[in-house]
């Protein structure tokens, strides 16, 4: 996909998280692990709420058994305002909240920048 960028122009960086989600009290499935993300990205939503930031997180390859996934995150950043440390605090903030709901972080990568979705 290609998009327009400019110096002024927001856009929407991705990574993914590797790993696996911890069992609770129950079975641990797509439809639970879902929903556990969807309350993550509510809070980090509202924790970052006065800097107009939007996330998407969507579960991805999730494994019934072995409870192994990927998580991709997305989240708006202005490469002109942000720098490294901006961006590091907005990902130790997702990997607190992903830590929360059970979720045990095996890697992390870069995935690369998009159109601001929001």
């Amino acid at each position: 996909m290609s998009y327009y960028e400019s110096l002024s122009a927001a856009i929407t960086r991705y990574y993914v998280f590797s790993g696996l989600f911890r069992e609770g009290d129950e079975q641990m499935t797509f439809e639970i692990a879902d929903a556990n993300l969807i309350e993550v990205g509510q809070t980090v939503e509202k924790e970052f709420a006065g800097s107009a930031r939007a996330f998407f997180i969507e579960l991805d390859n999730f494994d019934n058994e072995t409870y192994q996934c990927e998580i991709i995150i997305g989240f708006t950043i202005w490469p002109y305002e942000d720098d490294e440390n901006e961006e590091k605090l907005i990902l130790d903030s997702v990997r607190e909240e992903l830590e929360k709901v059970g979720f045990v972080e095996d890697d992390a990568y870069y995935l690369g920048d998009g159109p601001d979705r929001r």
